[in-house]
């Protein structure tokens, strides 16, 4: 059978379980009139909405009555050609699901089952490429109640948020691995962000930015030179980074002629010289926190393509940093004629920012897309745990992230 009619044949007989998470993805889904209008609405009034609908799907899970459900479980990327216990445990989920028919449930990851993760990922509104890793695995574990409670706790943090937050603010969502400037009340401009990785998380800051660096340097921090690149130069004499200057004893040096074996790492310092080949790019956006984590560029693109960015070390990477170079800059009357001069003097260029503009994470694990769909984000950092709160959280409030020291982010 042709694929895109094994998917549409999936699609017609969902189990209750399917239908329930369906809806609660379509529900109150707009036309193209309604999607313009909310496009063009004050961005408190878009948080409303959001948080009315998120509501709203949860009541449609919670009526669903609760059934055993099969976890895969974490472990390495399933696919096809895969086979194992796991495997026989997401054709099970499959099945329960409705996208495979029980009689085809096992442990090899055949044809079939790539079709039905195919179907899944496509309900889902997520990448559709056939790997169970990521994004999809969390995606398939979560039960209609989990779904709920996640919906029920990002309406009350976003109503939170669109209560104090200020009329122009830079929103990073941590779980959904996005970036927003909201310009008088307005979205200006949403972008792709990556976030830090499980063991280095991003901690839930308000901050402000204060200055945007035009080719910036990169010093290499300090737990990355401690477990990555002091092991290289002691292996190899190099520390892996291309146009880079490392300092011993805060002098300069070659390194391919030190021995490095008995050097400690507060000896060392590297800096990276600026360029398109720099790891933060070409535009960093400099924060006041005492955990060393800012907004920047970055020299590798392809990792925006990934449904899961948690690979940093705690920074926050921009798609379009030059896009938000150019909003934050506009205030400050540089023009993008002079924005392209400063780039070719391949030197940094500190630009002070008249008006701090204002910076909050957030942890909203569901969100609603511009086809006004609900969307459900990987738990990144396990913070959904916790009972669903019966209030709003105090946003002055401790956060639920407890940052690392300084040493440990990047």
């Amino acid at each position: 059978m042709h694929t895109s009619q094994t998917l549409t044949d999936q699609r017609r007989r969902p189990t209750p379980v399917l239908a329930a998470l369906t809806l609660a993805l379509s529900v109150f889904a707009g036309t193209t009139t309604t999607q313009a209008n909310a496009e063009a609405a004050p961005y408190r009034d878009t948080l409303t909405g959001w948080a009315d609908r998120l509501d709203a799907a949860a009541t449609v899970l919670e009526t669903d009555p609760e059934r055993p459900i099969t976890r895969i479980g974490s472990g390495p990327l399933l696919k096809k050609g895969t086979s194992g216990e796991r495997v026989e445990r997401l054709t099970q989920r499959l099945a329960e699901l409705g996208f495979l028919d029980r009689a085809r449930q096992g442990d090899l990851f055949d044809d079939e089952v790539d079709t039905a993760v195919r179907a899944f990922q496509f309900s889902q509104r997520m990448k559709v490429d056939g790997l169970v890793g990521g994004g999809t695995r969390v995606a398939l574990d979560r039960s209609p109640q989990e779904a709920a409670a996640q919906m029920r706790r990002s309406a009350l943090s976003m109503r939170a948020f669109r209560d104090t937050a200020p009329d122009t603010v830079i929103l990073v969502n941590l779980p959904s691995q996005t970036t927003t400037l909201v310009r008088d009340g307005e979205e200006a401009l949403t972008m792709r962000s990556i976030v830090g990785r499980p063991s280095r998380e991003t901690p839930l800051l308000q901050d402000q930015i204060t200055h945007v660096i035009v080719n910036p340097t990169w010093t290499v921090p300090p737990t990355v030179l401690k477990e990555d690149k002091l092991p290289l130069l002691r292996a190899k004499g190099t520390p892996g980074i291309a146009n880079a200057v490392v300092y011993l004893d805060g002098a300069p040096v070659e390194p391919a002629v030190v021995d490095w074996r008995n050097v400690s790492p507060r000896r060392v310092r590297i800096v990276q010289q600026p360029g398109d080949h720099n790891a933060l790019g070409r535009y960093r956006f400099n924060m006041t926190n005492p955990y060393n984590i800012y907004l920047h560029g970055t020299n590798e693109p392809r990792l925006f393509d990934r449904e899961i960015r948690t690979v940093s070390s705690g920074c926050v990477r921009l798609e379009d940093a030059r896009g938000m170079a150019e909003a934050l800059l506009a205030a400050e009357h540089v023009s993008t004629a002079r924005l392209d001069r400063m780039l070719d003097r391949q030197e940094p260029q500190w630009v002070k920012l008249t008006q701090p503009v204002p910076v909050r994470f957030v942890y909203w694990t569901v969100t609603v897309d511009e086809r006004d769909a609900v969307r459900l984000h990987p738990d990144i950092y396990d913070l959904n745990e916790d009972p669903v709160p019966t209030a709003a959280p105090d946003p002055t409030g401790p956060t639920s992230a407890d940052p690392m020291p300084p040493a440990q982010r990047a």
